[in-house]
């Protein structure tokens, strides 16, 4: 069996598609299938194709289809597909859903977001990352929140800022923002806000063995996102022991479970800031937490799952 797992973006991108599309080659192949990442369809001969997103794989499984009429097409879903683009009414992203022979949701409740015709191929598997050596290691002073994830409108990359902007009192504090900026818009109000509050710190695109070692270092991590199918961010904080604070939505609440107490509702991440400056919460109770549900995301339990789907398509 060749599997090809393609990508709408090319592989060398910092980006957590890379990673996602990296660590289900890497299942595979250990798992005795001959499997290949690939920007897209690459025109090679395979019996399957694994697409990240409906809407921007479509052209991929289209490709696929044409090319190879008998080849099966399995799609996994990302949070712009379950939480945006579909339920917007993408028509290219429906068209995809028809044509696959299965669809791979993050979790259960994403599965209800889908057009009712296509949720009885659809499978639920959790994701999981590869191995992480580093462990949390926060500083003493000053209290370090990181934010990590590339700078788009989706994940709200400055609310941290914005918020914190509102109490300059809390000076033995730092915000350190991890990600690349992917407009020219976004990139200049990182730069102004490193100007504007000396406690914010831009450090862009980084690999990922810097990055995480920087999230390792900060006190707190925080997710901000308005739609989320699960952040590789969140899980790489929960395997090191990071404490998150995280907007309630279905993507963090799928990671982190429905009674997780580090959660702000929608306007709510100043009265949650306050709570955790003042010492009302307990982050190593978060962080305990979080370690409980991380045999959930296992790497043995996501490969056995995505076999699994293999063998049945075969």
């Amino acid at each position: 069996m060749k599997v090809c797992v393609a990508s709408p973006y090319p592989l060398s991108e910092l980006k957590g598609n890379s990673v996602t599309t990296d660590r289900i080659v890497a299942m595979l192949n250990e798992g005795g299938i001959e499997a290949r990442g690939a920007h897209g369809n690459d025109g090679e001969l395979a019996d399957i194709l694994i697409t990240l997103h409906a809407i921007k794989g479509a052209p991929a499984v289209f490709d696929f289809k044409k090319k190879t009429p008998k080849g099966k097409v399995i799609i996994l879903l990302t949070g712009t597909d379950i939480y945006q683009g579909l339920p917007e009414g993408s028509q290219i992203g429906e068209d995809a859903l028809q044509l696959a022979d299965r669809i791979v949701v993050p979790q259960e409740a994403a599965i209800q977001k889908l057009p009712e015709k296509v949720r009885d191929k659809t499978v639920v598997i959790r994701s999981s990352l590869d191995s992480i050596a580093v462990k949390a290691t926060p500083s003493q002073s000053p209290f370090v929140i990181s934010v990590v994830g590339h700078l788009r409108p989706v994940k709200r990359p400055f609310l941290t800022i914005e918020t914190l902007a509102q109490y300059p009192e809390w000076s033995d504090l730092e915000v350190w923002q991890i990600g690349q900026a992917l407009d020219e818009k976004m990139r200049k109000t990182a730069e102004f806000w490193m100007e504007e509050d000396k406690r914010y710190r831009w450090c862009g695109g980084l690999p990922r063995g810097e990055s995480l070692a920087l999230c390792a270092k900060s006190s707190l991590t925080i997710n901000s996102s308005i739609l989320e199918g699960g952040a590789n961010a969140v899980l790489e904080a929960m395997t090191m022991g990071v404490p998150v604070l995280a907007s309630r939505i279905e993507g963090n609440v799928g990671l982190l479970g429905d009674d997780y107490p580090g959660y702000f509702e929608e306007g709510g991440m100043a009265k949650a800031l306050e709570a955790i400056m003042h010492q009302r919460v307990d982050l190593d109770e978060w962080s305990r937490l979080s370690a409980d549900r991380l045999p959930l995301f296992s790497w043995v339990r996501e490969s056995e799952s995505w076999l699994e789907l293999l063998r049945d398509l075969k």
